[in-house]
């Protein structure tokens, strides 16, 4: 089918500009200014602009040969083709030459001073020495004092006692700090439940345009189907659906059919399903 879009769309070209044959290919679909908007991030004024031929309410050259081809891609025709008639004068601005002037330019003198150089390591090395000693001196002046009480000579045939040191702990004491503390188990991670997929199956008996999107807006079906096609579209629920040429399309979802009649508006369907 790419071929005989491509030799109609030349054909039309040669009297077409490239907004009109966006314009009229858009009608064919029987898609609005609204739909191509939703479709392509796009603002109606812009894509109204586009149709127009009127490029100077758009951001610039960049952006719109991007939105050129996207709406190309929508409508089912060649991008290339249609970028051939769109800004053919355009042409990309010649790199300007700069030329930097080289004299008159005053350079430091501090290469002419050497000795300012060894002055500032010198200092260095007496920084990195003096942090080394006292890094070296400080363990030694952080230990603790033991005090040692005098004691009286023992009686003859009596036990010697030995003296008592400052700060020495009770038997119990080392008795409870070697005991283990074993801390206490930390409630398993329970696993986030996985939502389930929603499935959607869509038929077509004449041409029709379907996007679908998941509840975190992801786009997970964009593009225009043939008749006699059918496709399966699987996603977090709830998805959101619009749906060009709706009387083309037959939808089922979770396996139950939906009456697109209640959503359709100039036969274009716009519905959320949970």
């Amino acid at each position: 089918m790419t071929e005989p879009v491509a030799a109609e769309q030349t054909a039309a070209g040669a009297q077409e500009s490239a907004g009109a044959q966006l314009a009229r290919a858009r009608e064919a679909l029987g898609m609005s200014l609204a739909d191509v908007a939703n479709a392509l991030r796009l603002s109606v004024r812009q894509v109204e602009a586009i149709e127009a031929d009127d490029y100077d309410k758009l951001p610039g050259r960049t952006f719109v040969r991007g939105f050129m081809r996207n709406y190309a891609r929508l409508v089912n025709l060649d991008p290339d083709l249609l970028l051939a008639a769109c800004l053919p004068s355009q042409q990309e601005p010649q790199a300007q030459e700069i030329q930097a002037p080289s004299q008159h330019i005053r350079f430091s003198e501090h290469h002419r001073k050497p000795w300012l150089k060894w002055l500032a390591i010198g200092f260095v090395a007496v920084a990195l020495i003096s942090w080394s000693v006292m890094m070296w001196l400080g363990p030694e002046s952080a230990r603790p004092v033991v005090a040692v009480k005098p004691v009286a000579p023992a009686a003859s045939g009596s036990t010697a006692q030995m003296p008592a040191l400052a700060g020495a702990r009770a038997p119990e004491a080392d008795v409870l700090s070697a005991q283990k503390v074993q801390p206490a188990p930390l409630p398993e991670d329970k696993a986030a439940p996985l939502t389930a997929l929603a499935r959607v199956q869509l038929s077509f008996s004449g041409p029709a345009w379907v996007e679908v999107r998941d509840r975190n807006g992801k786009k997970l079906h964009s593009q225009n189907n043939p008749a006699g096609t059918q496709q399966t579209v699987e996603g977090e629920p709830p998805l959101s659906l619009v749906i060009g040429s709706a009387p083309n399309v037959k939808l089922t979802y979770k396996g139950q059919p939906v009456d697109l009649a209640a959503y359709t508006r100039a036969d274009v369907a716009r519905l959320t399903l949970e």
